[in-house]
């Protein structure tokens, strides 16, 4: 076993342009550099949804109502990606895991050397209760309230800040022509015009919500008085907040990116992820991403927005901390930035198994988040490591440059996501395609 311990490597990040140049700032990481990022604190990627706070239904409904039993314990996993690894026990972090989840998981994550220290804990209440005992510091994907922000690495009015979709002028020059106000003013007058000639309109309540779940699409007056009926009616039975983006739709290639943000190194920039976005037929649900290697041709389109908006981000609150990404479309004008978070994504991990590729063998991989519903309730990780033999094994990349390694797992219905990793989108393309065609066996 190799054991990746983020805290006994040398890395550096590597400047992707020279001295004096203005993205100078922006560096590409390696795998151990962003993990190594994370030292000294308890991570978790849990959501305080609406079984862990009643008071959040209106905006954040567990993925188990969503998508199913079992659901909301696959996210959780993405910590394993952000461990400092085994042996890194003092200095290092550790990562928290949902009680419930399929543990053969962890399992994996130990014998392939990327987890360290971690604890599992039944509920986010015990999960704070934990680290104030301790006397340590929590980074999490959500906000944890400002009773605990004390104990926060990202405090709640910073969290809610960039997570929402209200301020987003306040966080950008690149953002989209948009209006924001009370919903109970919104009129169709708006709709006609951000519509202008022709396109659909977005209706974005602001709430930091996940899962897609505070955007709705017209496309014609009807489909927007229907909507925004919706919109007033869950506002009033929730009470949410009553501001509301309306948004003309962008015309463009769906990307996004995502960079560390390290206050004690403001020079360097590390830029975790450049990817084209992919989402469901509904135009707004996140389904995938593909991920592109970092380098000075792919990061130059966009990095000046970038900048931009890191740089709005600390002058602001200059102890900003993590992961920071935002989804934007690159136009024929150059980059429109309509959602930002500070916050690890669904990505995250797949571009974290990226970096792990380029660690193993020195080169470039492509990877991509593959949906793989096997059909078979109660079926594990570990079943599917079985069947899938090397290709789980991150080391498999030095030998024919092929991987299926973990995102999350859901045991309940026997459904995974898994992070395919090729050297290039064809390969890609077959692996995902092969995994999608594995026998199980008789139930």
């Amino acid at each position: 076993m190799v054991a990746h311990n983020a805290l006994e490597s040398r890395d550096r990040p590597e400047p992707l342009f020279p001295e004096g140049h203005l993205l100078r700032r922006l560096v590409r990481p390696t795998f151990d550099t962003l993990r190594r990022s994370l030292r000294d604190m308890y991570v978790a990627t849990i959501w305080v949804d609406a079984v862990e706070d009643p008071s959040r239904a209106g905006f954040r409904p567990s993925y188990d109502s969503l998508r199913g039993p079992g659901s909301a314990l696959m996210m959780p996993f993405v910590g394993a990606w952000l461990s400092t690894g085994p042996g890194s026990e003092r200095g290092g972090n550790t990562v928290f895991f949902m009680e419930g989840m399929d543990l053969t998981l962890l399992d994996y994550a130990k014998r392939v050397g990327l987890l360290g220290a971690y604890e599992l804990v039944p509920s986010v209440r015990a999960m704070k209760e934990r680290v104030r005992q301790r006397g340590g510091r929590l980074y999490d994907i959500d906000d944890l309230g400002e009773d605990f922000d004390d104990c926060s690495v990202v405090r709640t009015d910073v969290s809610r800040w960039l997570n929402s979709k209200e301020g987003l002028d306040t966080i950008t020059s690149y953002g989209p022509r948009e209006v924001v106000k009370d919903m109970y003013e919104v009129a169709l007058a708006d709709f006609e015009h951000a519509r202008g000639a022709g396109g659909r309109v977005f209706l974005k309540t602001c709430t930091t919500e996940n899962a897609g779940s505070g955007v709705f699409i017209a496309a014609t007056a009807a489909e927007f008085e229907a909507e925004l009926a919706k919109i007033r009616d869950k506002q009033a039975r929730f009470g949410l907040s009553r501001r509301l983006v309306v948004q003309p739709e962008i015309r463009g290639t769906n990307k996004s990116f995502q960079v560390f943000l390290d206050p004690k190194a403001p020079g360097e920039i590390q830029v975790v992820a450049l990817s084209d976005q992919l989402v469901e037929a509904d135009g707004k649900t996140y389904r995938s991403s593909v991920n592109h290697a970092i380098t000075r041709a792919t990061v130059e389109p966009v990095g000046a927005a970038i900048l931009d908006m890191v740089d709005h981000i600390w002058a602001r609150h200059p102890e900003a901390f993590g992961f920071l990404m935002s989804d934007y479309f690159q136009t024929a004008e150059g980059p429109v930035i309509y959602d930002p978070g500070l916050r690890p994504t669904g990505n995250t991990a797949t571009a974290m198994a990226a970096h792990l590729a380029r660690k193993l063998t020195g080169r470039d991989f492509a990877t991509c988040l593959l949906p793989l519903p096997t059909e078979r309730p109660g079926l594990t990780f570990e079943t599917f490591a079985r069947r899938a033999g090397g290709l789980v094994d991150p080391e498999n990349l030095k030998v024919d440059g092929r991987a299926l390694v973990p995102w999350g797992w859901n045991p309940v219905q026997g459904f995974g996501l898994v992070i395919a990793v090729a050297p290039e989108q064809a390969a890609l393309d077959g692996l995902c395609a092969e995994a999608l065609r594995f026998d199980y066996g008789a139930p």
